[in-house]
């Protein structure tokens, strides 16, 4: 009776240590795995200013918006799918700030989703 008991005891810390031990991503799925890394650094980076990722249609291509939101004045830099820098919006600077590619980038791009914010 004691091995079986063991034995169930061992099964079920064995089953916690699992369960546990599995850490579920914050970072959404089906995004470009250079992306991915890029947010992961941020993630491990103490000094980073990056308080979200979130994804928009731009120009007609999914784009990447880095946002600097956890300074004040901080700027958005915008990165392709192959996490080419495409520019930077947003801050302190005035209108011409919000230009990127030819078009202001706050009236022309669309949010799809967010893909990470720093908790």
């Amino acid at each position: 009776y004691m091995k079986r008991e063991f034995l169930l005891s061992a099964l079920l810390a064995l089953f916690l240590f699992a369960c546990l031990s599995c850490k579920k991503s914050d970072i959404a799925s089906g995004i470009p795995s250079c992306i991915r890394q890029q947010i992961k650094t941020e993630l491990n980076n103490p000094n980073s200013a990056i308080g979200a990722v979130n994804e928009y249609l731009f120009q007609n291509r999914t784009v990447y918006g880095f946002d600097e939101g956890l300074i004040a004045d901080g700027q958005m830099e915008i990165k392709d799918e192959s996490c080419k820098i495409l520019c930077r919006v947003g801050g302190f600077g005035g209108p011409a700030i919000n230009m990127c590619n030819g078009d202001n980038f706050f009236q022309t791009a669309v949010l799809k989703r967010n893909i990470w914010t720093r908790k």
